[in-house]
């Protein structure tokens, strides 16, 4: 076999390869022998076709499927032979397979160009987390307490900051009834941020039992597309009118877990509020670094792996979406996304390539750590789960995530605290 190659992208290698017509022929006799093995015509017993025959009917088909064997075989040979890892299926072209002819072919792939980084020892990027004070505390609090809050019902007309229980007994878009549109299963906020203001003023002054018809206009830019500014009408029946009751901290500390008192929880909602702040400090700080490393490092991502971002998304929508949501097209997805694409493949050959150059790994102990954490959260026995991990293979997954925190960490300066 003879093979060269060229590189005219930095992402792209053309090979022009020549095998001998001899062991295209060598092929297309063994598989002729395996064709004459099994097959079964009318007159012939099996196996007894004889091989003339075979040649007449399927020699071009057998003849075919030899070529594109040494095809495959001669690329894989000579990917190995220059040492190239393709990342995208080989694209054959300029096919010449002329009985008693070498065979020839070209065959272009994609592959991750080589990168070499640099300057990113002293980037100046620091990680420096808000100060968490009382006020941040006493929301937190306040948060925990809406978590727990009650709804009580009320026998009095309905008011801004009132939850009404609704039930729609028709519903009108644009003068055609709309059967599908279903009653909402949770109390409404009247009054509430980012709800239709004459939806809601429509329900203002109303009691538990009482018909109300509401008539609005969608916003135009509103959430579902197929009513965005049409004019509805509904008809509802107002089902309660409830006031939410917000319960003081003693009467929920137990399901929190074993606090003595409302000073030990705001204790460690502090510590948890400190170190929430710290992670997005870190993290607002790894984008810079890997921005400021982009920026000064310029190289080429292979569309191929842009394409497999894309499809991952793709599968993702579909995944995610709800009944009767619309799956985004591909073009949307491309377009919204590519830029984010290309930006999330080269941070990763960034991490790979500085994790390499400084020699930095995940440890045993490290990873052992974190199993027991998730053994932990997950209320199982060490050993146990440790096994689990290997067997399914999120060990790997874990020891990768160790080194490329361990990576940004060494591209950052980090506050003492996240140190220790």
């Amino acid at each position: 076999m003879k093979s060269k190659v060229s590189e005219p992208e930095t992402w792209k290698r053309v090979f022009d390869i020549e095998v001998p017509h001899e062991e295209v022929e060598k092929l297309f006799e063994e598989k002729l022998q395996v064709v004459k093995k099994d097959l079964s015509l009318d007159g012939f017993r099996p196996g007894k076709v004889p091989f003339p025959l075979i040649r007449q009917r399927y020699g071009e088909a057998i003849r075919a499927d030899a070529v594109d064997t040494i095809v495959q075989k001669a690329f894989k040979e000579a990917c190995n032979e220059k040492k190239i890892v393709p990342v995208s299926k080989g694209v054959v072209s300029n096919l010449k397979a002329e009985k008693g002819q070498p065979l020839s072919f070209s065959i272009e792939a994609e592959i991750d160009p080589a990168v070499e980084i640099k300057g990113y020892s002293k980037l100046g990027v620091k990680a420096a987390p808000k100060k968490i004070n009382d006020n941040d505390v006493e929301e937190a609090v306040k948060n925990l307490r809406e978590r727990f809050a009650r709804f009580t019902n009320v026998d009095r007309p309905s008011k801004k900051g009132d939850y009404v229980l609704l039930e729609y007994q028709k519903v009108v878009v644009d003068g055609q009834e709309r059967k599908d549109v279903k009653s909402p299963s949770y109390p409404v906020e009247l009054g509430a941020e980012h709800r239709i203001r004459d939806f809601d003023k429509g329900l203002f002054g109303h009691a538990a039992g009482e018909t109300v018809v509401i008539s609005i206009k969608f916003p135009k830019d509103y959430t579902d597309k197929e009513v965005a500014g049409k004019a509805g009408e509904f008809t509802i029946i107002m089902k309660a009118v409830q006031e939410k009751v917000l319960p003081e901290v003693a009467s929920f500390l137990k399901q929190l877990g074993d606090f003595e008192n409302e000073a030990a929880l705001r204790a460690e909602l502090r510590k948890r509020l400190e170190h929430d702040a710290l992670e997005q400090a870190k993290n607002e700080a790894y984008n810079r670094a890997i921005d400021s490393i982009i920026k000064g490092n310029h190289f080429e991502v292979p569309p191929s792996r842009i394409e497999a971002f894309i499809d991952y998304l793709m599968e993702q929508a579909k995944n995610e979406r709800r009944p009767g949501e619309a799956l985004p097209s591909r073009e949307d997805v491309d377009n919204r996304y590519h830029d984010v694409a290309v930006r999330t493949i080269k941070r990763q050959r960034i991490i790979d390539f500085i994790a390499t150059k400084e020699k930095i790994a995940a440890t045993q102990e490290e990873v052992d750590a974190e199993i027991r954490r998730l053994a932990e959260q997950y209320k199982q026995t060490f050993d146990t789960l440790k096994q689990t991990l290997r067997q399914n293979g999120t060990t790997l997954r874990i020891r990768e995530d160790i080194r490329e925190r361990k990576t940004l960490d060494f591209l950052v300066e980090l506050p003492e605290i996240a140190r220790k």
